[in-house]
């Protein structure tokens, strides 16, 4: 979408929360799926902000995305992660916030 800005009192907020849980950008948004950002020319530009870009982004942005995904890999596949109290239900405002906290229990697959 494009909007005139017709004052110079205006103020402009980018809320990147919105462009990132958009599902005409990314089909099924609120699914954890790290593998959309694979194939870069699949993302349209400036639609992931989390590190900035253009010619100002953040030089540690793979170096953090694969630590990231490395740290994901293990929590996963080494531990198993239970709910304390299923069907809990939580709001986006704009992040996913639960009212009474998010409780996990998480043990790990093989003995240390």
């Amino acid at each position: 979408m494009l909007y005139k800005v017709t004052t110079s009192l205006t103020q402009v907020m980018l809320s990147t929360s919105m462009t990132h849980m958009d599902d005409s950008i990314f089909p099924h948004a609120s699914r954890f799926d790290p593998e959309r950002f694979q194939n870069k020319a699949s993302v349209p530009p400036y639609s992931f902000l989390s590190f900035g870009g253009g010619a100002r982004i953040c030089p540690g942005y793979e170096f953090a995305r694969l630590e990231t995904l490395i740290t994901i890999h293990y929590l996963v596949n080494r531990f198993i992660w239970k709910l304390c109290h299923p069907g809990i239900s939580f709001s986006r405002e704009p992040f996913p916030l639960f009212k009474d906290g998010l409780e996990i229990e998480i043990e790990p697959r093989t003995p240390l």
